[in-house]
């Protein structure tokens, strides 16, 4: 029997799963969020940027053809989308679900993008590249690698920050001493994956090459926020008892040097393998607040943290989703000093894209769902960006075709 029409449109925005006698796409967000992007069908993974004149910088991999990938971003100016630029083409992107490209900026001009490129030694052997931005705006550099170490191993999961001065800071995990590792010698500390930076100069000169962690987990992601003269990297440290929590360490802009990283909170969480889920900071002066995925004690949750005086101390870990969540979470602090937390939950095979509302006082307002896309790897990492009267989120969906979609979440909601 054919539904009546009036049953597709309420079903539509009451958020549901349409049906199939619809006529409508099975993945898609709630009705009133839906908010169009420039990214064609093809496009994936896409990051956020937002940078100091509060400029979102929104990029994303596309797929061209076969073995054929593009970097590709959008500004968003006014509450509206620029045309599409195009960083790179290429057939060498190494193009990962969980290790995608970003874009930065400062005061409204793109600055430096990065993404990585496969090198010979195998299929997990890659580099980080980075392109700057002519001070004119009107080209991009040739590439600039900031490690040198020419291992055929593991680069990625890099997070990027303006500093202010000309100069971009780079994080990335660094797989230079697992070189030559061979599997019954993944317990071998001596030969695990690092964490390092440097800073890369407008003229393309890599400076102040640090090491920050020399045994981390292997491919969950980091996150920087830059506060007035310092910047916070957050990242999935891993022990010799494989306890995989979160830490935090303290870049100091001037001196170029960072603080002995150390614990956001003890989970204590003990897993003999990477499980792909890296926390997400923010920062406003003194406060920081951070998130992320753990599966400790046997509860897979995702857990908020808030510090009060620049990292020195955290709040015991608040609770904001568990049971079907699959991590994959991100934040943003608002000028009122709320919290909103996304993360994707798996419903019935569907991945549910849901945020939650943390107040000042930390009260959690009830989760709800801004989309749908597959629960697979595809589906890759939603992501949050603040566009001043809105809350502005993206993610992959997976069916019928890859493309990046986005929403508008009121603050009001």
């Amino acid at each position: 029997m054919t539904q009546p029409r009036f049953l597709c449109i309420l079903t539509t925005i009451l958020g549901f799963v349409l049906l199939s006698s619809c006529g409508e796409e099975r993945q898609r967000p709630v009705f009133e969020y839906t908010f169009t992007n420039p990214a064609d069908v093809g496009s994936r993974y896409p990051n956020f940027y937002t940078d100091d004149s509060g400029t979102i910088y929104m990029s994303w991999i596309m797929g061209i053809e076969e073995d054929i990938y593009a970097l590709q971003y959008s500004r968003m100016v006014g509450g509206r989308w620029t045309e599409p630029e195009t960083v790179e083409v290429g057939t060498e992107f190494f193009v990962n679900w969980a290790d995608f490209p970003s874009v930065v900026g400062h005061e409204g001009v793109a600055t430096a993008a990065h993404w990585l490129r496969k090198i010979e030694g195998g299929p997990y052997a890659y580099n980080v590249e980075v392109a700057l931005r002519d001070e004119n705006g009107d080209r991009w550099s040739e590439t600039v690698t900031p490690h040198n170490d020419g291992t055929p191993t593991e680069h990625g999961f890099v997070s990027m920050e303006p500093l202010g001065n000309g100069n971009t800071l780079v994080i990335w995990l660094d797989g230079r001493e697992t070189a030559g590792r061979a599997h019954d010698e993944y317990s071998d500390f001596s030969k695990a994956m690092t964490l390092r930076s440097a800073e890369i100069t407008p003229a393309g000169e890599v400076i102040r090459p640090r090491l920050i962690d020399d045994s981390v987990c292997d491919c969950c992601q980091t996150d920087l926020v830059k506060s007035d003269s310092e910047v916070y990297a957050v990242y999935r440290n891993r022990t010799e008892d494989e306890i995989r929590d979160i830490y935090l360490a303290t870049y100091n802009i001037e001196t170029g040097e960072w603080s002995t990283p150390d614990a956001v909170a003890n989970d204590g969480w003990q897993i003999s393998a990477c499980p792909v889920n890296g926390p997400r900071i923010v920062a406003d002066q003194d406060r920081l607040a951070v998130a992320w995925y753990t599966g400790a004690d046997d509860s897979t949750r995702v857990q908020l943290a808030i510090s009060s005086d620049r990292g020195e101390s955290f709040s015991e870990p608040q609770v904001i989703a568990g049971g079907n969540t699959l991590g994959r979470s991100d934040l943003l602090l608002t000028e009122e000093g709320s919290i909103y937390v996304s993360w994707m939950a798996n419903v019935n095979g569907l991945g549910e894209v849901t945020m939650r509302k943390v107040s000042p006082d930390g009260t959690a307002a009830m989760p709800f769902r801004v989309g749908l896309t597959g629960a697979s790897r595809n589906s890759g990492f939603p992501r949050l960006a603040d566009a001043g009267e809105f809350i502005l989120v993206a993610w992959t969906q997976t069916d019928p075709n890859l493309k990046v979609r986005t929403a508008r979440v009121p603050y009001s909601q």
